[in-house]
C-alpha cells in the first residue's frame, strides 16, 4: 500500500507533466485532466511555485471578470543530460545532449577519440555541469549490459566491469539512469511511433560489434533479470563470437540478421519490426521478410521498417528515463 509521501509524489507529478508541453495551464484546467480534486491542485501548485519548479501569471478573459492565474514550467529551474558513448565503423565517440523539462535542447555534441575511459566521461559532465549547474539528472547509454550500476559485455573493453553509476553519483550528487543503448532506442521509439496497446522490437546491427535489440511492450521495455535481454550477439549461430563479428560486414552480415529475425518473431510476436545499423540496407528487408516467412506463417508476421537513424529515438529515451529518475529519488 502507498503511503502519503508516495501519493504526494504521484500528484505532483501527474501535474508537472501536464505543464511539460511550455504551455500555460490553469488549476481549473489541472483538476479537469488529472481528475484530482480543486483543494489537491491548488496545493500542489503552490508548493511547485514555492519550490522554483513553476510559475503563475495572472489572465484575465475580458474586460470584466476575476482573473485566473495561469502556469508553466520554469525553464531555468532543471535541466536534464542525456549522455553516452558509442563504437562504430571503428571510431569510438562521447555525444551529449542537455534539455529543458520541456524538451529544449540547450546543448549537444560530440566528441570522437581514439580511446575513452570513464575520467574522459567525467570531464564531460564536469565541463556541462559547469555550465549548467541546475542539472537535476542524467540517463547514460551505452553498447553494453548496464547491469545493476555496472557496465559488462562492453563493446569498448575499457569500460567492462566498471561501476559507472556509483562513480557519477558520488561525485556530480545527482542520479544516473545507466541503460543498454537499444533498451532506450525501442523505448524512445515506442514513445513517438507507437500507440499504447503496441509491441515493437528494434535490431540493430553494426559493423564488427555484436548485435543488439530491444523490445517495448506497452510502454515497457523487456530489459530481463540483468538487464541481458536483447543481446542477440549471444544467440547460437554455430560459430565463435570472434568469428561473428568478422563476418558482420556488408558482404556476410545478411545471414546472421535474418536468423535474428526469425528467432524474435515467435518469441516476442512484435506488431513492429524495425531494423536499423550501419550495416541495414533498405533494399536487404525484402530478403529477410522472405527469410522469416519459410519458418512463420505470414498471418503472424509483423510490419518490417527500415530506420537508418535512430539517433532522435535514443535521446528520446534518453529523457524520459532522466525525468523518471528525477522523479524516483525526489524525496
Amino acid at each position: 500500500m502507498k503511503n502519503t509521501a508516495q501519493i504526494k509524489k504521484e500528484n505532483q507529478r501527474r501535474i508537472w507533466e501536464i505543464l511539460r508541453d511550455g504551455l500555460p495551464h490553469t488549476k481549473q484546467e489541472a483538476t479537469r485532466i488529472t481528475g484530482l480534486s480543486p483543494a489537491t491542485c491548488n496545493t500542489i501548485f503552490n508548493e511547485l511555485e514555492q519550490e522554483g519548479q513553476v510559475r503563475g501569471e495572472k489572465r484575465r478573459s475580458g474586460e470584466v471578470g476575476r482573473a485566473s492565474v495561469a502556469y508553466m514550467l520554469n525553464q531555468d529551474y532543471e535541466s536534464f543530460l542525456c549522455i553516452g558513448f558509442e563504437l562504430i565503423q571503428g571510431r569510438r565517440s562521447i555525444f551529449w545532449r542537455v534539455l529543458t523539462a520541456t524538451g529544449q535542447v540547450l546543448d549537444q555534441g560530440r566528441d570522437c577519440r581514439e580511446r575513452i575511459a570513464c575520467r574522459d566521461i567525467e570531464d564531460k559532465i564536469e565541463e556541462l555541469k559547469e555550465k549548467f549547474p541546475n542539472l537535476r539528472a542524467a540517463a547514460m547509454g551505452i553498447p553494453g549490459v548496464a547491469d545493476k550500476g555496472w557496465i559488462r559485455h562492453c563493446d569498448l573493453p575499457e569500460f567492462d566491469n566498471v561501476p559507472v553509476v556509483e562513480i557519477l553519483e558520488q561525485t556530480y550528487h545527482f542520479p544516473v539512469h545507466l541503460e543498454n543503448d537499444m533498451h532506450y532506442k525501442v523505448y524512445g521509439y515506442y514513445l513517438k511511433e507507437c500507440s499504447r496497446e503496441d509491441t515493437v522490437t528494434i535490431l540493430n546491427y553494426p559493423s564488427h560489434v555484436l548485435p543488439g535489440m530491444g523490445t517495448a511492450v506497452e510502454g515497457k521495455v523487456i530489459k530481463g533479470w540483468n538487464q541481458f535481454a536483447g543481446m542477440v550477439g549471444f544467440l547460437p549461430y554455430g560459430v565463435t563470437r570472434e568469428e561473428q563479428i568478422e563476418k558482420l560486414v556488408p558482404e556476410t552480415y545478411l545471414p546472421f540478421l535474418s536468423k535474428g529475425a526469425a528467432s524474435v518473431i515467435p518469441l516476442l510476436n512484435p506488431r513492429i519490426l524495425v531494423f536499423t545499423g550501419d550495416l541495414v540496407k533498405e533494399e536487404d528487408i525484402k530478403k529477410i521478410w522472405e527469410y522469416c516467412a519459410r519458418t512463420v506463417p505470414e498471418a503472424y508476421l509483423p510490419e518490417f521498417v527500415w530506420a537508418p537513424d535512430m539517433k532522435e529515438y535514443y535521446f528520446a529515451g534518453m529523457f524520459e528515463r532522466a525525468i523518471e529518475e528525477k522523479w524516483r529519488t525526489r524525496q
